[in-house]
């Protein structure tokens, strides 16, 4: 592996996405993140700078509106450090330092930018299987640094991704949708299209999870409908799960994440505001029988047993081990950043022999997301799983979901 010199050129010379007017702009914009990062960043801190994502794919979600281009979705990039010092010494500053490359490209398109920061023994030891990680390996693409950096990583095949690395991406997605419902009376603008197109991305993303499930996974979003199609043929449990109308939803969204064109197949822009508000929120709610029936499946599944989403979430939240439990809280107690909600000592200690924060998280998310559309899960129940103080609650489902949301960033997605 050969070291990268500060005055090197980035390196964007690969397919982007399948509108070829739009490529140019994007990489202009992955070179200018790309030097503002570098700029930033003393000599010999960054190892390498590897985009991820639905553009290192040549997938990526470019539309044309109004004369503006607007990206659906993030740039992503897998910012890697050349040591464990340098990435703890780093790390906090990479949410602001990406809200800086955002802006800094904001004059051409309209995109958010995210840096991930990793140390580089993340890529030589602790890069496990994972969906993440077999696309990284697969697909990333060294924007700058040693062009066989991926390469630390130990090759493994879609058959080695666990299964509960499927699900985790499930309820990702499901608490993804719990703030989008909250936020929908709020939004307008971008922030409304943003909403609408995570919708489709819920849609590849639950064939993804069964896909990734059955050791099967595709990575391609272009490909993942008939990749979906062939798994239903070949397992009846799942075919008979799933709601009719969904092959044909997610044949739609991927089309429209390929090829968005003006936008207007993934939101109407002649819709009053108060309109595009309601038919989000009715799209959400058509979604819910495919989760319900997909989370019900592959709970059933990994254990083994058949049942409600309820009573699979009470089964599984008793599936990890003691020491799991023992590690996971002692990263919760540990976490650099403080809590954005307040958390009660005493909940957290009895919580401790039910599950992992993880899974805790999870379940809650589970049920409420059952609630939007079938409120029959008493509130209590779901805050009885959330260490939190009983004052954050305040015996509110909407503030339920959002300590979900919260803690969720906090202790699970920033981690």
């Amino acid at each position: 592996m050969l070291a990268s010199s500060r005055n090197d050129a980035p390196n964007v010379d690969f397919p982007l996405c399948r509108d070829p007017r739009h490529e140019a702009v994007i990489r202009r914009a992955l070179v200018r993140a790309c030097d503002l990062l570098r700029d930033r960043l003393p000599e010999g801190k960054l190892a390498a700078l590897i985009l991820t994502g639905s553009f290192a794919r040549g997938e990526g979600s470019v539309m044309s509106a109004g004369g503006r281009l607007r990206v659906l979705g993030d740039i992503e990039f897998l910012v890697v450090f050349a040591s464990a010092v340098d990435y703890y010494a780093y790390r906090t500053r990479m949410a602001d330092w990406a809200k800086d490359a955002t802006q800094a490209v904001r004059d051409e398109v309209e995109v958010d930018v995210e840096f991930g920061p990793v140390g580089i023994e993340y890529l030589r030891r602790y890069a496990s299987p994972s969906i993440f990680v077999y696309d990284l390996i697969r697909h990333g693409k060294v924007v700058w640094g040693p062009h066989d950096i991926v390469k630390l990583v130990r090759e493994f095949g879609p058959e080695k991704i666990p299964p509960t690395d499927a699900l985790y991406l499930l309820f990702n997605r499901t608490i993804e949708q719990l703030e989008a419902w909250d936020r929908v009376p709020t939004l307008d603008g971008r922030a409304l299209w943003d909403l609408a197109y995570q919708r489709l991305k819920l849609m590849l993303d639950l064939a993804g999870s069964a896909l990734a499930f059955s050791g099967r996974h595709e990575p391609s979003y272009e490909a993942r409908p008939a990749a979906f199609a062939r798994l239903l043929a070949e397992t009846p449990s799942l075919a008979a799960a799933m709601p009719p109308a969904f092959v044909p939803e997610l044949e739609r969204a991927a089309r429209l994440k390929i090829a968005p064109g003006d936008g207007s197949g993934v939101l109407a822009g002649d819709m009053t505001l108060d309109a595009q508000r309601a038919w989000i929120r009715s799209r959400m709610a058509t979604a819910a029988p495919a989760v319900t029936a997909l989370l019900r499946w592959e709970l059933a599944a990994l254990l083994d047993t058949d049942g409600d989403v309820p009573g699979l979430l009470r089964r599984w939240l008793r599936t990890p081990s003691f020491r799991r439990r023992v590690w996971d809280w002692t990263k919760l107690a540990v976490n650099p950043r403080r809590s954005p909600v307040p958390l009660s000592r005493l909940r957290a200690a009895r919580l401790f022999l039910t599950s992992t924060p993880r899974g805790l998280l999870y379940a809650a998310a589970a049920l409420a997301y059952l609630n939007l559309v079938h409120p029959t899960i008493p509130p209590r129940r779901i805050a009885a799983l959330l260490p939190v103080q009983s004052a954050a609650l305040r015996h509110r489902p909407d503030a339920e979901r959002g300590v979900i949301t919260a803690l969720w960033r906090w202790c699970v997605r920033n981690t």
